[in-house]
Order: structure tokens, then C-alpha cells, then sequence
């Protein structure tokens, strides 16, 4: 009965995202227009709080995509990082270690930092916030 259902539920695509699907590709450019502005103003906000803490990340900037990866050099391992900084300010940053694989190595000090959102900003602020209680 299960697979039954699964099968009713999932054997094809929704209609309605069907329809959505195709009311995004007949508005691509204004769309891809509007995601590329929001990722370069975002990619100098990164650059600038990267920046600001050399001490704590080394920052690479991303060939493409909306999504980063910063090595972490503080003390401490990026997973006690991560977990605190979600815990005490609210910022959700993933340790790359999240992201194991068995075709191949994963690096222990990375994390991944999303910034194709348009409220980047206000969680770079809590980010900082943070920072600074810690260093103070």
C-alpha cells in the first residue's frame, strides 16, 4: 500500500510546479539579472568581513555560484565554531565535515557560507557582533 501511494504521490512532476517552472523560464533574464546584482553586492560584503578578520579565516572568492567555502584559523575545530556561533548569535554556517564522502577527502577546517540571500547583511552584522563579544 505504501509503495502504492508513493508512486501516486511522486511518479511524475506537480503541475503546479510545472506552471512555475515555466513562468520562471519565460522571465529568465530579469530573473538571472536580478540574482547576479544580489550576488555581487553580496561578494563584496563577504570580501570586506573577511577582510576585517584575517586573523580567524583565510577568504577565497568564489570563481562562481552562490556559495563559499573559507577555511577556518582560529582556535579550536570549525565544528565547535559553527556549533557556537548558531547557539549564541544565530548565524547557521556548515563545517565542511558535514559533507563527507567516500570518494574522496574532506577538508576538517572548512565551512560552507551561503550569500544568494537578500538579508546577507543583517546575518554578516550578527556574524561580527559575535566576533567581538568573543575577542573582548
Amino acid at each position: 500500500k505504501m509503495e502504492r501511494l508513493k508512486h501516486y504521490l511522486s511518479i511524475c512532476n506537480s503541475a503546479p510546479s510545472e506552471v512555475l517552472a515555466r513562468i520562471a523560464l519565460k522571465n529568465r533574464a530579469s530573473i538571472l539579472a536580478r540574482n547576479n546584482q544580489l550576488l555581487a553586492g553580496n561578494i563584496i560584503l563577504l570580501e570586506k568581513f573577511f577582510a576585517d578578520f584575517q586573523n580567524l579565516f583565510q577568504w577565497y572568492r568564489p570563481d562562481g555560484g552562490c556559495v563559499a567555502y573559507p577555511r577556518y584559523t582560529g582556535p579550536g575545530s570549525v565544528e565547535a565554531f559553527a556549533q557556537e556561533l548558531v547557539e549564541r548569535a544565530g548565524v547557521l554556517l556548515l563545517p565542511a565535515t558535514v559533507y563527507r564522502s567516500a570518494l574522496g577527502p574532506t577538508p576538517t577546517d572548512r565551512f560552507r557560507i551561503g550569500y544568494g540571500r537578500s538579508k546577507l547583511a543583517e546575518g554578516l552584522d550578527a556574524f561580527r557582533q559575535h566576533l567581538r563579544r568573543k575577542a573582548a
